[in-house]
């Protein structure tokens, strides 16, 4: 009897054995095999989160970049930056009234030619324009192709309103400009007249309205070239007098690029 005992609970042992035994093989034979494909699985998936991050964020630089700017100036003085899809990415002010302008605007993401047209046709605006002000848009952008079309857009959109210029110009010079704490289209005006009047300095004309700046500019070119005593006094009597209706294509502005291009580069060869 204690044999047959035995027997029955080898028999059970075995048995138990050998489920474990089946068990064992079955995970490393079959669940293995499902299980493989995983981390491949994760991997790619992995991988293809990242693109999609990468993309994302690729994307989003390039589409937040600028590319060309239009500097704004007539007593507010404000920049567009447009992106190479010629939408209005960036509207910063550079004084008191040009900060509260662009507070004012909702043009973030709109296409440049709508965006000046919005400006342009504001109430604010028409007044100053109408009560003799002078408004200068002026151009610069990286890329020459896009500088090109949306200085002709500009020029285009202008033609239909009294008292403004627009201008051409490089992003050095709008760099210097910002460094300077003043907009672009204030600094290049400057630039001309400093052609014009070498004494005469930035802080000078700083306080200066486009309509003031550009008349002390005309009765310069219409002397031929200023000198040092009667610079302060051109200065002067440039807030106490108002000019003609103004409006022309840029062409002046961009010939005085090019003098001052050639300045450089025979100041450039004297240092060498």
């Amino acid at each position: 009897m204690n044999d047959k005992w035995k027997a029955a609970f080898d028999q059970i042992h075995a048995e138990e054995a050998l489920k474990v035994h089946t068990k064992e093989y079955l995970s490393e034979k079959i669940y293995s095999r499902k299980a493989a494909p995983r981390p491949v699985f994760r991997h790619a998936v992995s991988i293809a989160a990242g693109l999609v991050l990468l993309f994302f964020i690729g994307g989003s630089w390039i589409f937040m970049t600028p590319t060309a700017y239009i500097s704004i100036d007539i007593n507010p003085s404000l920049e567009l930056g447009i992106n190479r899809f010629d939408r209005i990415i960036s509207v910063e002010g550079y004084n008191e009234d040009g900060d509260n302008l662009a507070e004012s605007l909702n043009i973030t993401f709109m296409n440049y030619n709508d965006a000046l047209a919005e400006i342009l046709s504001m109430r604010s605006i028409e007044d100053y324009l109408s009560g003799d002000a002078l408004m200068s848009l002026t151009v610069a952008g990286d890329d020459e192709t896009q500088y090109s079309e949306i200085l002709d857009s500009v020029e285009n959109c202008a033609a239909g309103h009294e008292n403004i210029r627009c201008h051409s110009g490089d992003t050095e010079e709008m760099h210097e400009a910002h460094d300077a704490g003043v907009s672009f289209g204030k600094y290049r005006a400057y630039l001309i007249l400093h052609d014009l009047a070498p004494s005469i300095s930035l802080d000078d004309v700083r306080s200066l309205t486009m309509r003031e700046l550009y008349d002390l500019i005309d009765s310069y070119e219409d002397q031929g070239t200023g000198n040092a005593d009667t610079e302060s006094d051109g200065i002067e009597s440039a807030t106490e007098t108002s000019g003609t209706d103004c409006k022309t294509d840029g062409h002046t502005d961009r010939e005085h690029g090019q003098d001052r291009q050639h300045h450089r580069e025979r100041e450039e060869e004297e240092t060498e």
